[in-house]
């Protein structure tokens, strides 16, 4: 991972440049990427506020028209996937100096990678550092939508101390470092080998990147059901987990489960209730409109009869239709079409299509009753 840090510290071996050092020192022994920019020792003018950036189509698009140090800084922040604020607490707040540079970023909108950040304070006393941390909290996490890997702070004795250093030398060496798929093949390939009427079998290589992206889903899934997210953040964390957009009209209410995440596609006013799962390897397309009650599991793979080939994995596709209402705890096994404005009972076990405008309940699921076209005018 990159990390970039910003020092706002005029001091070359204050107390700031000492927990930014031993931060640095455990995350590069982690495999980290670590830049520092002493923000205080290169010339970085605040923001003009002329929008000269902001100018859509433009060749300047992006682009500041200040041409000071901070030139430097923005191809770091365009690679930085993680970038951690480190300041001595100044009557409250940050020091101007990274304050100016914390404005400037305004010309990038948002950083290309960036999804990580962190804050290391330093200051005299334990009372001042309420302002650096509200803006940090709820203007720089909330603005660039970036996750919290922690603040830490340090005063008076604490400063430089073996306890504190120490901290975050363990703080950088426990950071998580992004895994590299265990095999060469891109997600494009894995989805491929998952397509209709393909095997993919226990060890190959494609299970074995599989594997690789089912820990990726445990680990934004978890984020997603560990604690409160709100509507916007929910729909960050589906973009990151099935890697394509998730429309504003997509709502959910946590927690869910999948165990792939990236063969998922929705459609516009889709609503997943809580504690649905997907197993969705063999892809799920859900269609404008669509409702999933409590607990709806959507299974996509099967596995062979004879004992020798049951870890093997036999994919096939589900599609949900446009305006479907599945109820609570129904099952939906691979290969199953549900047609547009179907119903679903709840505890249904559907294993066969569904045509559109029918309503289907039981275990196998089977045909209750049609709709009358009329109904949905």
């Amino acid at each position: 991972m990159k990390i970039l840090i910003l020092n706002g510290s005029p001091r070359i071996n204050g107390n700031t440049a000492a927990m930014i050092g031993a931060f640095a020192k455990g995350a590069k022994e982690n495999g980290h990427q670590v830049d520092i920019i002493d923000v205080c020792r290169k010339k970085i003018a605040g923001c003009l506020a002329c929008e000269y950036c902001r100018q859509k189509d433009s060749d300047h698009e992006r682009k500041c028209i200040q041409q000071d140090d901070m030139q430097e800084v923005y191809p770091l922040l365009d690679a930085a996937e993680m970038i951690v604020l480190a300041s001595p607490v100044y009557h409250h707040g940050f020091s101007g100096q990274l304050q100016c540079a914390i404005n400037r970023i305004y010309a990038l909108d948002k950083p290309k990678k960036l999804k990580k950040a962190a804050l290391i304070l330093s200051s005299g006393s334990d009372h001042v550092y309420g302002g650096a941390i509200y803006e940090y909290q709820n203007s720089f996490l909330n603005y660039l939508k970036l996750e919290d890997m922690g603040i830490y702070t340090a005063y008076d004795d604490q400063n430089q101390s073996i306890e504190k250093l120490e901290e975050l030398y363990q703080f950088g060496k426990n950071l998580i470092c992004e895994e590299k798929p265990p095999v060469d093949m891109t997600l494009e390939d894995f989805l491929d080998a998952f397509g209709p009427g393909k095997i993919v079998r226990q060890g190959s290589e494609v299970s074995q990147y599989l594997n690789w992206l089912s820990q990726q889903a445990i680990r934004l899934t978890s984020k997603l059901n560990g604690s409160y997210h709100t509507p916007a953040q929910i729909r960050e964390i589906m973009k990151e987990l099935t890697g394509k957009e998730v429309g504003e009209t997509f709502s959910m209410f946590p927690p869910f489960y999948t165990d792939c995440g990236k063969n998922i596609t929705f459609g516009k006013r889709v609503f997943i209730n809580s504690g649905c799962r997907f197993q969705d390897q063999g892809g799920i397309t859900i269609d404008d409109g669509a409702l999933l009650g409590h607990n709806v599991v959507l299974a996509t793979l099967n596995h062979g009869v004879a004992w020798k080939e049951r870890p093997d994995l036999i994919p096939a596709p589900i599609h949900i239709g446009k305006n479907v209402w599945i109820g609570a705890n129904a099952t939906v096994v691979g290969g199953v079409t549900i047609g547009d404005n179907a119903i679903v009972a709840a505890g249904a076990v559907v294993t066969k299509d569904v045509p559109e405008n029918t309503i289907v309940g039981g275990v196998p699921a089977k045909l209750i009753r049609k709709i009358d076209p009329s109904e949905n005018e």
